[in-house]
């Protein structure tokens, strides 16, 4: 399992240098909430973050109401 590296957490949240800013990235986007390393930057796998989302994602259904 492959570790995404700092370069690589850049790339992927899209520019966010700083990890707290990444960490809260990867909460909102993937839903993943990694733990950190010494330096302050999430400490995530690839295998993670190619993960489908689906299946720890709730599902939900649509709430009909009838018109009166």
């Amino acid at each position: 399992m492959p570790i995404v590296t700092n370069e690589e957490l850049v790339e992927l949240t899209g520019g966010l240098k700083q990890g707290a800013a990444q960490a809260r990235w990867l909460k909102k986007a993937l839903g993943i909430d990694a733990p950190r390393k010494a330096d302050g930057h999430p400490m995530l796998t690839w295998e993670q973050v190619n993960q489908p989302r689906a299946e720890s994602a709730p599902r939900t259904q649509p709430k009909w109401r009838v018109a009166a």
